[in-house]
């Protein structure tokens, strides 16, 4: 398929597809930085609360949330197949 024989909704939602893909993801890696940035300073609180995140992803545990990985799964490979049948 060439540029000439899309439609103009095709080309609107790839780019909007882009820029919100970018978007989101410059949104997060920007919010990941600065908690990063948080838990490195070195203020007692600070390394209170460090280490109490640490701790709690520590006892966290694949099992309670398998399920929900599963669901997450299986309505992402209908996507797929919807898409493709589309």
């Amino acid at each position: 398929m060439s540029f000439a024989t899309r439609d103009l909704f095709e080309f609107w939602r790839l780019v909007l597809g882009i820029l919100c893909t970018v978007y989101a993801t410059v949104v997060t890696v920007r919010s990941l930085w600065g908690w990063c940035v948080y838990f490195s300073a070195p203020d007692r609180s600070t390394a209170l609360m460090r280490r109490y995140v640490v701790v709690q992803l520590l006892r966290l545990q694949p099992g309670r949330f398998t399920w929900e990985l599963v669901q997450i799964g299986f309505w992402l490979v209908v996507l797929v197949i919807l898409l493709r049948w589309h």
